[in-house]
């Protein structure tokens, strides 16, 4: 976080106490900040990276980076009152050189300096997808890598590539090497090279997702929504006391936590999901059992 030759730098504290910055919640915009959004992979790429990945038959590995946010460069100018114990001078306050977990500006000055990084080991930004990047040799793609951000994969034809890149990566920023790819956002990665399959599954999510709004004894069905099932407006609840009988009903998390299971592994849940999102400002018990 700091140079151990310098130890941590003090300046004598200045007048306007906006610029000491202990925790987020007092970081003032345009003076402890400015941009503080940071891209993320889509889902959608991860779906094309997993069809490129079965088609081809390319390695599949993981990494991940260790302590992510403290590799981010400042921008601005931060003071930071000293940490607890290392109090030496009650007049004095640190400079923070390096970027420390809990600034609003984190995410996004990681990124900035992994993409600065991959772009001086010769990686090319996708034009789509701010966080999947190409390298390519001979007009030949060799290898591709995701970005969310602290979790990597990679694909190559050739594992000694992605080798290279772990070393590489290992060299600049402390890494976990997660061997070969199995599990990346809460989904799960089953592959079988010799039968030429790759199942993207999020099970074990759901399984949660229905344990914890007590689903499990719920009927099953064979579409996730049938025809018969009718929602409306006209069912919300209209008198106060009907609306303070759902107050305790946790709607929109059943609907958020479903939802996040539908994307990347689940797109057949999206219609039952488009319908029943529609009364999150004022469901009623019909709405909260069609959901279940």
């Amino acid at each position: 976080m700091f140079k151990k030759k310098e130890g941590i730098p003090r300046v004598e504290a200045p007048r306007y106490k906006a610029r000491l910055v202990a925790k987020d919640f007092t970081q003032v915009e345009e003076i402890n900040y400015n941009e503080i959004f940071s891209p993320v992979v889509k889902h959608c790429s991860i779906r094309v990276l997993m069809v490129i990945v079965n088609m081809y038959d390319l390695e599949l590995e993981q990494m991940d980076v260790k302590t992510a946010f403290l590799h981010g460069e400042l921008e601005e100018t931060i003071y930071m009152q000293q940490p607890e114990g290392f109090l030496e001078d009650n007049t004095k306050v640190c400079l923070l050189k390096k970027s420390l977990y809990g600034l609003k500006q984190n995410p996004r000055q990681w990124y900035r300096r992994f993409d600065e990084f991959l772009v001086k080991a010769d990686f090319g930004r996708s034009n789509y997808d701010s966080c999947v990047y190409m390298m390519r040799r001979n007009e030949k793609v060799i290898l591709y890598l995701l970005l969310y951000v602290d979790d990597i994969l990679m694909a190559s034809f050739d594992r000694q590539e992605i080798q290279k890149l772990k070393k590489i990566l290992n060299d600049e920023f402390e890494m976990k090497d997660l061997g070969n790819a199995k599990r990346i956002l809460g989904i799960d990665i089953m592959r079988d090279r010799n039968k030429g399959e790759l199942l993207l599954s999020r099970q074990g999510y759901l399984r949660k997702v229905v344990e914890h709004f007590r689903m499990k004894d719920s009927k099953v069905v064979g579409t996730p929504l049938g025809h018969h099932t009718k929602l409306s407006i006209k069912q919300c609840p209209q008198s106060d006391e009907e609306k303070s009988k759902m107050e305790g009903t946790p709607y929109a998390s059943g609907v958020g936590s479903i939802m996040y299971g539908m994307v990347c592994s689940r797109p057949d849940l999206s219609y039952a999901i488009s319908v029943i999102s529609r009364f999150m400002p004022n469901p009623s018990q019909v709405h909260w059992q069609a959901l279940k």
